[in-house]
């Protein structure tokens, strides 16, 4: 029997709520029918329902990664002791330090009340608890390894954190840059630039060609500065809609994977994901088949649905991975012997966790190596852009006293 908490209206029409026990949803609204109440909203679990579900939805939405792995982790530690699920919830919830994660938790520890699984407790909130972890408390339920389970969802989400941030560090250091030159042409070519051209322009002196190259640039965009923003914005909003078609995502999504200096570290970071995920999942006994959907549906890049694709139709077809694994340009080969032998053994959760391991330390030096080109070419990117522009402003002083003096 399952536990729902109700808001209905009674025979007289007066707003009325509270629990009912049940089989099934329809079991529990045709009992409250027979009582003469009119129901308005039901729900799992024995938490009086919120008149304001859009404050639980904004909760979840506010719930940061950081935490999750920290909520995962406490609660493999307390199930390990031997601590029932539900008491170690009500524990969270009263030592969490954020009202967004307190909110979620509140939700998931009433329906665990009311008798449902944690992973269908879980599952109506993606943007704070992945589908990877539902699927492997699902698994956890049927193995009686919560606890373990927990654990190794908290080193799981511990290490793609890491791995993001990772990324994410490599590729602000340019754009900060790109930035930073961006704002300090601009104000050098709109603002300065004008002030050295009326002293010239009053003498009626002879400027060096880099000069009035600049000075055309800096009239013009001052002149026509509304159009030049409508085509920035234009250009911003057409590469947005483009993103979002199929074909835009694939172009997008293989200039990333070929890219001359950062290519090799996306292509490691989606490597390590992928091995890492499916290894996790398989180790935690999911079924491959459900395993390859379950990531395929958390896969960012285009080319890697597409395989992921590829693997699933293979598989339903009598086929095994390996095929698809040895004919595709994501995989180097040795990695695609690797999972060809794991898959052959019967080890392949091993197998791809040993190769997360090593792509892992790979991408550490990728990244690395990806920061040590890109600072340099920053360096030489900045010296051209503003010293060029420096050196359009100094060259015309040198002759500012002949200038003055006629």
């Amino acid at each position: 029997m399952l536990t729902f908490a109700y808001r209905a209206r009674d025979s007289r029409g007066e707003p009325v709520d509270g629990t009912i026990e049940a089989r099934t949803k329809s079991d529990a609204l045709r009992a409250l029918d027979r009582e003469g109440k009119t129901v308005t909203d039901i729900q799992i679990g024995t938490r009086p329902i919120d008149a304001d579900e859009i404050r639980i939805k904004h909760a979840a939405g506010s719930v940061r990664r950081e935490e999750v792995i920290s909520f995962a982790g406490q609660l493999a530690v307390m199930l390990e002791t031997g601590v029932p699920l539900s008491d170690a919830l009500d524990a969270f919830v009263k030592s969490a330090r954020t009202s967004g994660l307190r909110k979620v938790t509140e939700v998931v520890a009433g329906r665990i009340h009311g008798g449902v699984p944690f992973s269908t407790a879980i599952e109506d909130f993606p943007k704070v608890f992945p589908n990877l972890m539902v699927s492997l408390m699902k698994a956890s339920e049927a193995s009686g390894k919560m606890g373990e389970m927990l654990a190794r969802v908290s080193e799981y989400l511990a290490k793609e954190r890491r791995t993001a941030r990772q990324i994410k560090g490599a590729l602000t250091y340019p754009m900060v840059m790109v930035g930073i030159a961006v704002v300090v042409t601009g104000f050098l070519v709109t603002w300065v630039l004008p002030k050295f051209a009326r002293i010239y322009e009053s003498r009626e002196a002879g400027l060096p060609t880099l000069t009035k190259v600049l000075l055309q640039s800096s009239r013009f965009l001052i002149e026509n500065w509304i159009a030049f923003i409508s085509a920035i914005i234009g250009l911003a909003v057409g590469f947005v809609v483009f993103r979002m078609t199929p074909r835009g995502r694939r172009v997008i999504d293989t200039m990333k994977l070929k890219s001359p200096v950062i290519g090799p570290m996306f292509r490691l970071f989606y490597l390590t994901r992928a091995t890492r995920t499916l290894g996790t999942l398989l180790a935690s006994g999911v079924p491959l088949l459900d395993a390859v959907r379950i990531v395929r549906g958390v896969t960012e890049n285009y080319n890697w649905f597409e395989l992921w694709t590829r693997m699933e139709h293979s598989m339903t077809g009598g086929h095994t991975i390996s095929e698809v694994v040895e004919d595709s340009w994501l995989i180097p080969p040795q990695v695609a012997q690797m999972i060809s032998a794991g898959e052959r053994t019967g080890r392949l959760p091993e197998v791809l966790e040993r190769i997360a391991r090593a792509t892992e330390s790979d991408l550490d030096e990728a990244v690395k190596n990806a920061t040590q080109l890109i600072e340099p070419a920053m360096i030489v990117f900045m010296g051209i852009t503003i010293g060029g522009i420096a050196i359009a402003l100094l060259l015309p002083i040198f002759n500012v006293a002949n200038i003055v003096a006629h």
